[in-house]
């Protein structure tokens, strides 16, 4: 098992929760209520046996708009880093408590209606309960080529049919063809369903500065006291054509 292949990972699984539902035809289904879900994500450690896990929040609002919510923690503190998306206005907004900087560009059109959650039926077999909630479950093979070499990648999703076909739980691995080599095996799992308000993962603070993704992980570094990041202009380049979408879409 590979750790440098979770940065790859991440980004496939990009803001957090891509394919975040899986939908059939419309089937009768019951209303949309807001819920939040915590759970845990778990990926290999370099030259450990030990797994590495991170916390995130998901708040699902009943109009299908979400939030995830991540820790940035250090010694004594805790900071949030909410990931706003609101398919009604097209925008994802990046709330970073620890630097107070906001994030914002434009959803891509292909995405306000695939990544919306609403009630539809969920594709896969019936795969019994987790956490009290009924489950289906659908398994998806690809291939991709990678430094190494190409992979095939398997990821196994089980569907919440009350949250609107939620991902409740979810598994990646990616094996390297030539050799049968692990490569990463990232978890999702969940440790709570709440049926609550969620306004409050929504709000926006108004005091806060727009900032790229480079000056907000340089700020990070310089609070956090550590690496500065060498090169951010990636990031920056796709945030600057997403950003300026806003201004004219």
């Amino acid at each position: 098992m590979k750790l440098k292949y979770f940065a790859i990972l991440t980004g496939v699984l990009a803001v957090g929760i891509s394919g975040l539902v899986a939908k059939a035809q419309i089937n009768n289904p019951k209303p949309l209520r807001s819920f939040v879900v915590t759970s845990t994500m778990s990926w290999p450690q370099k030259d450990s046996p030990y797994l590495q896990t991170s916390t995130q929040i998901t708040a699902v609002n009943s109009d299908g708009n979400w939030v995830e919510a991540g820790a940035i923690r250090a010694p004594g503190k805790v900071w949030y880093e909410r990931d706003i998306h609101n398919f009604d206005t097209g925008v994802l907004t990046i709330v970073d408590e620890l630097t107070q900087s906001l994030t914002t560009r434009a959803i891509k059109p292909h995405d306000l209606k695939m990544h919306l959650v609403s009630p539809e039926s969920c594709i896969g077999a019936s795969a019994g309960q987790i956490l009290g909630l009924d489950v289906t479950y659908v398994e998806e093979e690809s291939e991709m080529k990678l430094p190494d070499g190409d992979a095939s990648t398997v990821i196994r999703k089980w569907l919440a049919v009350d949250l609107g076909c939620f991902v409740l739980q979810k598994e990646t691995i990616w094996t390297r063809k030539s050799d049968g080599t692990i490569l990463t095996d990232t978890k999702i799992t969940p440790v709570s369903v709440a049926f609550q308000d969620v306004s409050s993962f929504f709000e926006i603070p108004t005091a806060y500065q727009e900032r790229s993704p480079g000056e907000v992980m340089r700020l990070r570094a310089t609070l956090l006291n550590i690496p500065m990041p060498s090169d951010t202009s990636g990031p920056d380049k796709v945030y600057q054509e997403e950003h300026a979408r806003l201004k004219n879409p």
